[in-house]
């Protein structure tokens, strides 16, 4: 949905995505090394332009570039979506970075402190294809609870595959939130002084 929510931490920001961010969403999208776990997607720019048209109009969508504070060069992008008001959850995913990106920890953390400070949800979860081992071991490795497999859970192209999911509920993000604007700030010493 069209927004106005914004956040930046030492080193990155996230900002609301428009229509100038197609052809950098189409290249994340159509890297090899990034879309082994995506759904398959096309490659023609309008069909892109068309799809951020209907995510305009879907209430309970966050859809966000994340870009470096120093340049505004984007490096990636991440959603909160699926949003349930009577819950006061929502989903955090389409999470994609340039390869070589050091945005990981701070777009995480970045994205949990709009969900639980700007949003005020209660509980935030992500489902993972659980091939995806480096995705799945940055979830665990930042404490957060990971349910059970869901069997069969997502559908890519007509085969079925598993996912793993994490949960963090608001009480839990007090105790995870400065493991991981630490680690942001490590990563962000990293970049300013590389």
């Amino acid at each position: 949905m069209r927004h106005e929510l914004s956040i930046a931490g030492p080193a990155f920001r996230l900002r609301p995505v428009v229509d100038a961010d197609a052809d950098f969403i189409l290249a994340l999208r159509g890297n090899p090394a990034l879309n082994r776990f995506l759904h398959s997607t096309s490659g023609r720019l309008s069909d892109q332009l068309d799809w951020l048209a209907r995510y305009y109009e879907r209430s309970g969508d966050y859809y966000f570039v994340v870009e470096r504070l120093a340049t505004s060069a984007p490096e990636g992008v991440i959603s909160i979506y699926d949003i349930d008001p009577q819950a006061s959850s929502g989903e955090w995913g389409r999470w994609l970075l340039r390869p070589g990106s050091l945005a990981a920890v701070e777009s995480a953390w970045l994205i949990y402190r709009c969900a639980f400070e700007q949003l005020s949800l209660q509980e935030v979860y992500c489902r993972t294809v659980a091939d995806n081992s480096q995705v799945v071991s940055f979830h665990d490795s930042c404490g957060i609870t990971r349910r059970h497999p869901l069997a069969g859970h997502f559908d890519f192209d007509g085969r079925q595959v598993d996912a793993v999911e994490h949960r963090l509920d608001a009480l839990a993000w007090r105790e995870v939130a400065p493991r991981l604007e630490k680690l942001a700030g490590l990563a962000a010493r990293r970049l300013h002084h590389g």
